[in-house]
């Protein structure tokens, strides 16, 4: 008797990022969720315009990203007075030594799973430099969800950041 096995689905933290674009974080690359208070970000000068900063966070350095604008869109993040923001950790798997970056998110939609069957390629449409960053898409439900490359997103900043990310 022949075995049907059932297809490998991969799950996909489903977070939403500001002017509704959605984007799925390889669920193995994410660490945990923070609130964080624009006041305990400190800006860097001269990295790149999508890192928003460090901010301390249980006593080491955490840079934080504005994933929207690596994505190639012009977002402002307000910065009221008392002012809470959601940043989902992300951390690295590849290298050997465990790196960690947060990126701010509107909102946490949840855990997704998704085929090999689902997945289709990065849109054409996409600037080609964003490309880079996406492993994939998917449409779930009539919303299209990009899937995100956790490792270039570190690679492209590492570039343009301190050698302590």
């Amino acid at each position: 008797m022949m075995s049907v096995s059932a297809p490998i689905l991969q799950e996909y933290f489903h977070v939403e990022l500001p002017r509704r674009v959605n984007v799925g974080i390889p669920l193995g690359q994410t660490a945990e969720v923070l609130s964080v208070e624009p006041r305990d970000i400190s800006l860097v000068p001269g990295v790149s315009a999508a890192l928003l900063g460090i901010s301390n966070h249980r006593g080491r350095l955490l840079w934080m990203l504005d994933l929207l604008k690596l994505l190639g869109v012009e977002h402002a993040w307000g910065r009221s007075p008392h002012q809470r923001w959601t940043a989902l950790v992300m951390r690295d798997t590849d290298g050997s030594s465990p790196r960690q970056l947060a990126c701010l998110v509107s909102q946490l939609r949840g855990i997704i799973h998704v085929s090999p069957q689902q997945q289709q390629p990065v849109p054409q449409r996409l600037q080609g430099q964003v490309q880079q960053y996406l492993q994939g898409f998917v449409q779930l439900d009539g919303l299209p969800i990009l899937l995100l490359n956790v490792e270039a997103v570190f690679e492209a900043v590492a570039y343009s950041a301190a050698p302590a990310l």
